[in-house]
């Protein structure tokens, strides 16, 4: 029989939970997001969904709520991502390809399930903010600070009116289902969002070379 090490900690009671599951169990927490909205979703939905049995999903996470933040810290996860095209244009458009192709389907779809619990959850809505909006908003400060080093845009430019459009951009997407036309979102609505976002910034095409 194994000898538990000195200072090994107590194993919680109940069989330990399989790390392996854990992906599948979020995914099922974002697929019935995304169906059926927060106030629709079940524990027992996500672990059918999941293929496990609730017991299982509890041992993991206790409560809806704890499994609403799990799917909010996966939304956080993807802003770990960072864009350097070389040019202020390639970064944004590039930004706003990884944003808002998708915003249409499920991670639209999860992210407003999101922000509409967010509104009554404060630990959910500081999640968001600083998981994903603070890194989204320091990214752009990034962007910037290469862009006015290369001449393309004054020192002075600021992220914060960047940050807005671009949220406010994938939010439309997310909430209203891509373009105009009622299709996804096209790469010609990318090259509209960017030029409008490059404007706010003053951005010069036509910088010095240096």
């Amino acid at each position: 029989m194994r000898r538990k090490p000195a200072g090994e900690p107590p194993r919680p009671p109940g069989r330990p939970v399989d790390a392996r599951l854990t992906p599948a169990m979020i995914e099922a927490v974002l697929d019935e997001l995304a169906e059926s909205g927060y106030a629709r979703l079940t524990t027992a939905g996500v672990a059918r969904r999941a293929g496990v049995s609730t017991a299982t999903l509890y041992r993991r996470w206790q409560t809806k709520r704890d499994l609403i933040l799990a799917a909010a810290e996966q939304l956080a996860e993807a802003e770990k991502d960072r864009v350097d095209t070389g040019s202020l244009h390639g970064d944004i458009r590039e930004l706003l390809s990884r944003k808002q192709l998708p915003a249409s389907g499920k991670p639209g779809a999860v992210l407003v399930a999101l922000l509409g619990e967010a509104a009554h959850d404060a630990e959910l809505a500081e999640m968001i903010r600083s998981g994903v909006i603070a890194p989204m908003r320091e990214h752009l400060a990034a962007m910037l600070d290469r862009a006015a080093a290369r001449g393309e845009v004054d020192e002075g430019a600021t992220a914060d009116a960047a940050a807005r459009l671009l949220e406010g951009l994938v939010l439309a997407r997310a909430a209203f289902g891509g373009s105009a036309s009622g299709g996804g979102t096209t790469p010609a609505d990318l090259d509209e969002d960017a030029v409008l976002i490059l404007r706010a910034l003053g951005y010069r095409q036509d910088r010095p070379e240096r």
